[in-house]
């Protein structure tokens, strides 16, 4: 089945070259995918899919990312609640309003902000949420702050559980990859993706639909002074500069961790150490799996999702 992609509205001002390539992303999904623009903070203009129907969960991607990022698994999450997948303030194919805080609880604020302002958009008064990453630091934030809002939050490799990280990590990073890619290339992006499989280094990336959005996505001059500058404030050459362990025995929603066992971004050990002081935590790792679990192992991925959502007892390894 392809999916059929609907603006509800016409102000977007992303390059074309990008909307195009989520287009064509959307398309590979197997659901029908509506694309939808919402007001954010300050007027920014928000980007965000949605798909399905029933109870609503909402997905916040990564550093660098965008919403069309979760695709493989649109279709098995769609089959049974609303999905809703937002491009964070600065990122993806949202407006890139330039960062003008200092410190890493600014950029929290700034993209808290932002998905909170598209829960109130559509009416949604309280629902599960599911954060990769970057987006895994910002809703375990929503669910410290704004407990009322997160029936459940579910986190996926998430940043915010501890200060460990590499240190070609976070050159890489301060380096910023909107610099790096658009000069060494697509062969350069390729081999970076390639080793977030750690264990299968010379693995082949397929250049796909999936490919061609993640380079329209990560070549964006435009997210240096806004999405990546504030990401800088959070992790950069000096190492991770927030997390939030301090306050996870006050964390109310129930949550699940999902976590990728050779991670080099998030490390597992993060999640081990972080369930210890979470009251109502399960903790589900994907072996053979690095950062993104969600990509490099969806069906598997989504149905541990789906049995945990639904009250089922998600297994401890998959």
């Amino acid at each position: 089945m392809s999916a059929t992609s609907h603006a509800s509205t016409t102000t977007t001002s992303a390059p074309a070259a990008l909307v195009a390539a989520e287009e064509a992303l959307l398309a590979t999904a197997g659901v029908a995918v509506e694309r939808g623009e919402a007001p954010g903070p300050g007027g920014a203009r928000l980007h965000y899919l949605t798909c399905g129907e029933g109870e609503p969960l909402v997905l916040l991607h990564g550093r660098g990312g965008a919403a069309a990022e979760f695709t493989p698994i649109l279709a098995p999450l769609a089959a049974q609640r609303r999905v809703i997948a937002l491009d964070l303030p600065g990122w993806g194919l949202s407006d890139k309003p330039i960062f003008t805080g200092r410190t890493a609880r600014d950029a929290l604020r700034v993209w808290m902000d932002g998905a909170l302002a598209l829960l109130d958009h559509l009416g949604l008064e309280r629902v599960d949420l599911l954060g990769h990453s970057m987006g895994g630091f910002t809703a375990l934030g929503l669910a410290l702050e704004h407990p009322e809002r997160v029936r459940r939050l579910l986190l996926a490799d998430s940043g915010g559980l501890g200060r460990e990280i590499a240190f070609d990590v976070r050159l890489f990073f301060w380096l910023g990859p909107e610099r790096l890619y658009p000069r060494l290339g697509r062969d350069f992006m390729a081999r970076i993706m390639a080793q977030d499989t750690p264990g299968t280094p010379k693995r082949p990336i397929a250049r796909d639909e999936a490919f061609e959005f993640a380079w329209q996505v990560g070549t964006q001059r435009e997210v240096i002074p806004s999405g990546a500058r504030a990401f800088n404030a959070w992790v950069n050459l000096f190492g991770v500069q927030l997390d939030l362990l301090d306050r996870l025995r006050t964390l109310e929603p129930p949550t699940l961790l999902l976590w990728g066992e050779r991670d080099r971004v998030t490390p597992y050990a993060h999640a081990l150490h972080a369930r210890k002081f979470m009251r109502q935590a399960r903790l589900v790792v994907f072996t053979r799996c690095g950062h993104s679990p969600f990509a490099e192992r969806p069906a598997d991925f989504a149905r541990v999702v789906n049995v945990w959502l639904n009250g089922g007892n998600a297994p401890s390894r998959v």
